[in-house]
């Protein structure tokens, strides 16, 4: 083990001696500043409580005068405001007299709420004061200016539209903002944010009158407007209303008039169209399945061209989407101007006279529908079944202006053509039960007192019936939800639709085929009871086959048959067969002629041209027979019409095929026989005689 040089160790001895030493000195001197530093805050916190017991009494002290200071100025301000109230009556006087003044009523209205705290002050903390009965009668007359102010405000911008106009706010596109009418600008953003100003404070302040106010103002608005209207139709005028331009467009000089019929059938369509697309988007998201473009037979949808007939639907119809828009214009402006808490109990009476009136005029329409039909004026009821579609086009957009009740009225007028359509459809098929040969559709009387035509051609009753079916199919979808309500119907589709999923449009279809069996088979039982009183057999033949055959064919053309098939699938074919059984009917009505000339086997056998004196006679009785029924029949059914050419002509050819060849036959065996010393009086008519005359059945020309 290597020991280290003495001198090192003692080096290092005295080195770590001479730290140790420093380290002692250090601690000495900081332990003198601990002790220093010790005592100088042992003072410092004497001195502090000194200074604290000497100056907490100045601190006590100022907070109290401050506590008195704001409790005074507390009291300053009560009285202030005591004084104020005293003086409220006098202050607020003039202002209260003179009253608001248009677009400044913001000052009135600061003086009546000064006046309301007046008010409210003594009649809590001194109600036997007399400026309580002062304050009271000022603002009370400040209250009643203020309404009036309203009024006025409400007179002076609230101008009955003209017609025109009117008309104008009817036709603007469904999609465009109401400000693009000029006809509506009446009221200015400023006057109806100083409506609705007075409207809050008013509502705030429990003055309820001016519900009312605004209530009779724009009701004899919406009111007038609409009677305007009706007057401006009964002129005669509105039908040839030019189309006015909008906004800054120019009028084109070749721009045509559009008469107010045609402008109602655009816009309805367009409305049924859109009211088609949004179901359409609506089933296709739903199915995949997207509807067709309306049609004929579409439900509600369809609109058809407005003709010649009672221009008071149209007008009516005008009314209805003139109460429509106006009532929007109403809902948009009370929005602006009414507080919402108030706008259903203020609309309710807003638009009770108006709704009242068209409920009124729904029942003039209907009255006089009913009395058309109860005098066998059928088209009418067509017409209701028009107006039923178009009401239903426009009921939904009338029920989103109105509230419940307004919407039971509304509905009323529903019910009214409704109820006038199911009476239509069941008293025209009763008429077609028991018909008295009243005309159908104004036009005159062709049948006799007898009540069948005399020369047995398709009866009135008849033509006019499928006139009326072909035009039913205008309104399938009005007569659909029409029998739906009659049970008789329902268990028919039941029936026929047991286990088998149909479609919306197919149960339509059936239900209006249903309605088109029981008429046709009305019609069918009417015309075998009307043949009867013809007492010739084979005119009766004939009357039945003319109008069965003017049925089948009339269906044939029109859609009519497409519905008759979805209820009665063998309907053309029983209809075929029995006008051949009528052919054959009519036929037969020949056999007594033909009796007469066959068979050859019964009749006499000459011999050398010469017949038994006892068998001349019987050829005298045939030759005299055939002449005597061919002559009648010819003279019976000269005076037959047949109107169906090619009916008519497949009549005379079988006539021909059936009795030509017999007669021939007939007349080569015994015209040339010695039977008559007369023979030119029996042997009157050769077989081309009989053939021409055939020719020249159903043709009175000829007699």
């Amino acid at each position: 083990m290597n020991l280290e040089n003495p001198t090192q160790i003692e080096s290092k001895l005295e080195q770590e001696s001479g730290n140790l030493s420093q380290l002692k000195d250090h601690v000495d001197k900081y332990h003198d500043l601990s002790t220093s530093m010790s005592t100088i805050l042992t003072k410092f916190e004497q001195r502090l409580g000194k200074l604290e017991q000497t100056i907490l009494p100045v601190y006590n002290q100022t907070e109290h005068l401050q506590k008195r200071q704001k409790n005074l100025q507390s009291t300053l301000q009560c009285l202030e405001n005591v004084l104020s109230h005293y003086e409220a009556s006098q202050e607020q006087c003039n202002l209260i007299h003179l009253g608001p003044s248009e677009g400044d009523v913001a000052d009135f209205l600061t003086g009546l709420d000064k006046l309301k705290r007046a008010k409210d002050y003594f009649l809590n903390y001194n109600p036997q004061s007399v400026e309580l009965e002062n304050v009271t009668s000022l603002f009370n007359t400040g209250c009643t200016t203020l309404e009036n102010h309203y009024k006025a405000l409400l007179k002076k911008y609230s101008t009955v539209l003209k017609p025109v106009d009117l008309l104008d706010l009817i036709y603007i596109e469904e999609d465009s903002s109401n400000e693009d009418c000029t006809s509506i600008k009446q009221m200015t953003q400023s006057t109806r944010e100083e409506l609705n100003t007075i409207s809050n404070w008013l509502e705030y302040n429990l003055r309820r009158d001016y519900i009312d106010i605004y209530a009779a103002e724009r009701s004899q608005v919406v009111f007038r407007s609409l009677q305007l209207l009706k007057d401006h139709q009964r002129t005669g005028s509105w039908e040839n209303e030019s189309s006015r331009t909008r906004g800054t467009y120019p009028v084109k000089v070749e721009q045509t008039r559009k008469t107010t019929s045609t402008r109602i059938q655009h816009l309805l369509e367009r409305k049924a169209n859109k009211m088609l697309m949004k179901a359409s988007q609506t089933l296709e998201q739903s199915t995949g399945i997207s509807l067709k473009k309306s049609t004929n037979t579409d439900h509600n949808a369809h609109v058809d061209i407005i003709g010649d007939r009672d221009q008071e639907l149209d007008k009516y119809l005008v009314l209805l989407l003139g109460l429509q828009r106006l009532f929007i214009w109403e809902r948009t402006l009370m929005a602006e101007v009414i507080p919402k808490t108030r706008h259903n109990d203020l609309f309710s009476r807003l638009a009770q006279s108006s709704i009242e009136m068209v409920v009124k005029d729904a029942e003039g329409i209907t009255g006089k529908a009913m009395r058309n039909i109860q005098r066998k004026r059928w088209s009418s009821s067509l017409e209701i079944f028009s107006a039923l579609r178009h009401f239903q086009l426009l009921q939904p957009d009338i029920e989103r202006a109105c509230d419940v009740n307004q919407r039971q009225q509304i509905n009323l007028i529903l019910l009214k053509l409704q109820q006038t359509g199911i009476k239509a459809l069941d008293q025209f098929l009763e008429f077609v039960k028991s018909d008295s040969g009243s005309n159908l559709v104004g036009m005159s009387a062709s049948t006799l007192s007898s009540n069948v035509p005399k020369d047995a051609t398709v009866h009135e009753l008849t033509s006019n019936a499928i006139w009326y079916l072909e035009h039913l199919l205008e309104h399938c979808g009005v007569i659909s939800d029409l029998l739906c309500q009659d049970s008789f119907y329902v268990q028919q589709l039941d029936s026929l639709c047991t286990n088998k999923s149909v479609s919306t449009d197919a149960r339509v279809k059936i239900f209006v085929g249903l309605y088109v069996k029981r008429v046709l088979s009305e019609l069918n039982l009417t015309i075998v009871s009307k043949c009867e009183q013809y007492g010739d057999y084979a005119t009766r033949q004939l009357f039945r086959l003319n109008n069965i055959h003017y049925i089948l064919k009339s269906l044939q053309r029109s859609n009519v048959l497409e519905l008759l098939l979805m209820t009665e699938p063998e309907c053309e074919r029983n209809y075929m067969e029995l006008i051949q059984e009528l052919h054959g009917s009519y036929q037969r009505s020949w056999a007594r002629l033909i009796s007469m000339i066959s068979p050859l086997e019964d009749l006499p056998r000459p011999v050398n041209g010469r017949v038994k004196d006892k068998e001349r006679s019987i050829l005298k009785e045939r030759f005299s027979g055939f002449n005597k029924e061919l002559e009648e029949a010819c003279k019976i059914q000269r005076a037959i019409s047949v109107p169906d050419v090619i009916l008519r002509e497949g009549l005379k050819r079988d006539n021909s095929e059936n009795i030509i060849p017999q007669y021939n036959a007939f007349f080569e065996s015994y015209a040339d026989v010695q039977f008559s010393k007369n023979p030119e009086k029996y042997v009157k008519y050769k077989p081309q005689d009989v053939s021409a005359m055939l020719g020249n059945l159903f043709d009175d020309s000829f007699q």
